[in-house]
Formats: C-alpha cells, sequence, structure tokens
C-alpha cells in the first residue's frame, strides 16, 4: 500500500485507481485517499454515479463549481453522494467536507470512448487499514503472548491419558517449559504429580483457546468433582518420575502398588 501512496502524491490530478484484484468489475473503481490529491471521477450522460466516502464520515458540505451541468446529491446523513451530468462534456471541480476530512474532485465527462464511465467510486484509507490491522494484532499478542513465539517444529504432542474420558482434551502439548491444553467443555483444575506421588495444584491462565501451564512434567492430574483424568508426559525425563497408576487425591502419597 505504501508504493501507491506515493505514486498518488506525485500526482496533483489523478484518475481513479483501479485494481482487478479489488473491483471484479470495473465500472466500480477504488481510489486511495490522499489530502494532497484531487480525484478525478469520470462520468456519463444517462448514468448516475455513487461515490463513497469513509463508512465512519457524515458529509457536512458540499461545493460545486458548475451546479447548472450536474446534478450533485448527497445522502442525508451519511457517506455517500450520487452525482451525474446534464450536459455533454461537463466538468466541474467539487469539494466535499465530511465529519472527518476534506475531499477535492474533479467531474468529467469524456468524449473517449475508451474511458469507461465509472457507476461507483469508493475510497480507500490505507494508513488506517494498516493502523487497525496493527492494533488488531497487538490486542491479539497481548491476549495470547506464549503462543506467539511458539515455535511448531519443536512441540512436544506426545501425551498419553488414563482415567475419565470424558475429561479428555481435544489437545494437549508443551513448548518444553509450558503445557497447553484445550477444552471443548468446562475447564478442570489441573495438579502436578510430585516425585514423592503427591498432587500441587498449579495455576493456569488463559490465552486465546487454551490454558496454559507454566510447567511441564512427567505427570498431571485433572480434577472435576468427583471426576479425574491422568496426563502422561511420554517424553519427560524418567528423573520426573512418571507414573502408571491412577491419581491420588492432593494429600495421598503413592503407595507400595506403584
Amino acid at each position: 500500500m505504501r508504493p501507491a501512496t506515493a505514486i498518488f502524491l506525485c500526482c496533483v490530478w489523478s484518475l481513479v485507481a483501479v485494481s482487478a484484484v479489488e473491483a471484479k468489475d470495473p465500472r466500480i473503481r477504488y481510489v486511495t485517499f490522499d489530502d494532497d490529491n484531487v480525484t478525478t471521477v469520470q462520468a456519463g450522460l444517462g448514468v448516475s454515479t455513487m461515490i463513497q466516502f469513509g463508512s465512519d464520515e457524515i458529509i457536512q458540505t458540499v461545493s460545486a463549481g458548475d451546479t447548472k451541468a450536474w446534478s450533485i446529491v448527497p445522502k442525508k446523513d451519511s457517506a455517500i453522494m450520487f452525482i451525474k451530468p446534464l450536459l455533454e462534456r461537463a466538468q466541474t471541480n467539487v469539494n466535499v467536507v465530511t465529519s472527518k476530512r476534506t475531499y477535492s474532485l474533479l467531474l468529467a465527462v469524456s468524449d473517449n470512448p475508451k474511458v469507461m464511465t465509472a457507476f461507483q467510486v469508493r475510497f480507500r484509507y490505507p494508513d488506517e487499514e494498516i493502523g487497525a490491522h496493527m492494533l488488531a494484532q497487538a490486542k491479539e499478542n497481548i491476549s495470547s503472548p506464549s503462543l506467539k513465539v511458539l515455535n511448531p517444529y519443536g512441540l512436544n504432542y506426545d501425551y498419553v491419558f488414563r482415567g475419565d474420558g470424558g475429561m479428555k482434551p481435544r489437545t494437549v502439548f508443551d513448548d518444553g517449559t509450558k503445557m497447553f491444553l484445550q477444552f471443548d467443555g468446562d475447564i478442570p483444575a489441573v495438579f502436578v504429580v510430585e516425585s514423592d506421588g503427591r498432587e500441587s495444584f498449579v495455576n493456569t491462565r488463559t490465552e486465546g483457546n487454551y490454558i496454559v501451564v507454566d510447567k511441564v512434567a512427567a505427570q498431571f492430574t485433572l480434577r472435576a468433582g468427583q471426576r479425574t483424568l491422568c496426563l502422561y508426559n511420554r517424553r519427560a525425563s524418567p528423573s520426573a518420575g512418571l507414573s502408571a497408576a491412577a491419581p491420588r487425591t492432593a494429600s495421598q502419597p503413592r503407595g507400595s502398588d506403584h
């Protein structure tokens, strides 16, 4: 978008910028807004052309040089204006002041059959579009900071389960320092099984659609009331004390049956 903006800054008068990607029909044209640019709108006899400014704007003042050769009708309380030439070879300038911007237009009727009449002219605002995208990206990064720095090639999905299958997470993986879980239903409490067999409650947080645990271990227990499910990390180091036993209560160590 920036190169297009630079090109427009080099011009005092310009035709509406057309993009085959943006408009399937060439009679619908797009122009990049520029404070220092006059936009030419090619009109035609017997054709009504709709000019659409920013969706968050309201037209306040319209001033035209030749009001006898042109019909210029702004739609009330909107950012839309309709123009139509009344005479052949009509040409005039129009200044439009909205609640947000000022536009300079040149309305013209051409005798050249190769010049296509515009049915619609829509203004675009790349700086605002980029700003809105960056703001949305920043908000997403704030809400999901851990997910943004994950290395997809360094994730461990090698987890197995034992217990209540209805509690099984849809997704579980870790990045070596944090575990990520995704659930379809209610979110259970998460406990890490220590090397001595006891369970310790771990704090979790939500990032996007994931529950994040700031810890990686050989075994975790998920609890929801009387329901339990064990998660086993099969890539955990042997010193982590992986157990194949059923989960204990938070205060009950594993017995001699393990």
